[in-house]
């Protein structure tokens, strides 16, 4: 039966729910009130820790039983349509909305949307940009991959997200020492790529993300969004709108995305496409098959737009036209991030100060000490403030002041360490 004909009755949706860019409150915020949702649960640590609060959203089953039971739950549910919006749950997605008849990802798409070195290999065969790239099992193969990919070069896991075990590498000997060490907690295969180096671009990224949504394989860029300077090794300090680009830039970074796209054969859903400025144009770093993390609450603070419920109405097949994101002024999220060698998160000093900052909308504390940091150099963020302002130049000052304001005690192998946010050191260490 399908929605049309149910005309008294909330749509039926499958989500597809593991560690990603949305969470459970999120979902519930965003889609509870208006459709009828069932959450197939993943396997991870983080949601089974969710699973008590999840229950109270929707119907839940999991993953992890007999696929011919979990399938004939879902049909026996009659749903109208399937969504996701974490990174490892997109493979699984593909393959129950393949069984069931729902719109998705086709398989063989999520496989290149999931796997980084088969979707570099596409975008060389569709003549959309040639990135060297090799597989590695391990370190019997270092030798020759390092040989083929030329240095340096970037080491992370070819099924990876937020920056889990990724590396820069510059040379034979450091790239061997990594490969071992990351034995020790690390199984998967790993891609090694040559590294874009981009232009520089301070007190901005040298990169930003397209948000494009795709109905019935026709393309919409949404926005194009700035980002803070990554810090080392690849982590994220945050995003903002509009994104400092010239118009010609702008028109270079949507040509590249939508030939991405189209490579790619994506044609249903949200897509969050990263991009490296570089002094020859811009070239891609990766496509993603969902919204981007915290783009959502970016789109309903900057332009009252819903990008989760939007990704819910192009799963159901309903209408999405006047989907557009326009916002008028400029709107920031930033997040604190520990140095790498900090164990634990022990103290935030300066969060009401901050919070009362003028130009500051919120600031939200994720991380409440004492909190233990053992992620290694996956992106970790302590904290977020969130802002508006006039322009960039406005938005740089209200940070220089709630930033300056903020401070952060660590415990480390070597002791304690006070210091303050990371925006502070690389505001007066950097020249714009």
């Amino acid at each position: 039966m399908t929605v049309d004909s149910r005309r008294e009755e909330r749509p039926r949706l499958i989500v597809m729910f593991e560690e990603g860019a949305v969470t459970p409150a999120e979902i519930m915020l965003s889609l509870t009130d208006w459709a009828e949702v069932i959450l197939v649960v993943g396997t991870s640590p983080y949601s089974a820790a969710a699973k008590p609060f999840l229950g109270e959203i929707a119907e839940m089953i999991t993953w992890d039983q007999p696929r011919a039971e979990l399938l004939d739950h879902l049909r026996r549910w009659r749903p109208d349509g399937i969504v996701t919006y974490a990174e490892r749950m997109l493979l699984p997605t593909a393959e129950v909305a393949a069984e069931l008849g729902l719109l998705f990802h086709s398989t063989p798409t999520a496989n290149l949307l999931r796997d980084k070195y088969q979707q570099r290999k596409r975008f060389a065969e569709a003549g959309v940009q040639r990135t060297r790239s090799a597989s590695l099992n391990g370190v019997d193969q270092w030798r020759d991959v390092a040989d083929h990919v030329g240095f340096p070069l970037v080491l992370k896991p070819r099924l990876g997200e937020g920056s889990q075990y990724t590396h820069l590498v510059h040379s034979v000997e450091e790239g061997e020492a990594l490969l071992r060490d990351l034995s020790k907690s690390y199984s998967g295969v790993l891609v090694a790529e040559e590294f874009i180096a981009g232009k520089k671009r301070l007190p901005f990224g040298d990169y930003v993300s397209v948000e494009s949504c795709v109905v019935d394989g026709r393309i919409k860029h949404l926005e194009i969004t700035g980002k803070f300077p990554i810090l080392p090794p690849f982590r994220e300090q945050g995003h903002f709108w509009p994104a400092p680009v010239s118009d010609l830039e702008r028109g270079e970074i949507l040509d590249l995305t939508q030939r991405a796209l189209v490579a790619l054969d994506i044609s249903t859903g949200l897509t969050h496409t990263e991009v490296k400025l570089t002094a020859d144009g811009p070239r891609l770093i990766e496509v993603n098959g969902r919204i981007g993390g915290q783009i959502n609450e970016l789109a309903i603070r900057a332009c009252g737009t819903d990008l989760i419920a939007a990704g819910a109405r192009m799963a159901l097949g309903l209408n999405t036209d006047d989907l557009v994101l326009k916002p008028n002024k400029t709107y920031f999220q930033y997040h604190n991030l520990p140095p790498l060698q900090a164990r634990k998160l022990t103290g935030v000093r300066g969060a009401a100060a901050a919070k009362a900052v003028t130009g500051v909308t919120s600031y939200e504390i994720y991380l409440h000490p004492p909190a233990p940091l053992e992620r290694g150099v996956m992106t970790t963020w302590i904290d977020v403030v969130r802002g508006e302002a006039r322009d960039h130049d406005e938005m740089l000052a209200i940070l220089d002041e709630a930033n300056g304001l903020l401070s952060f005690a660590y415990e480390t192998p070597s002791g304690q360490l006070d210091m303050p946010a990371m925006w502070t050191q690389q505001r007066t260490t950097s020249a714009p």
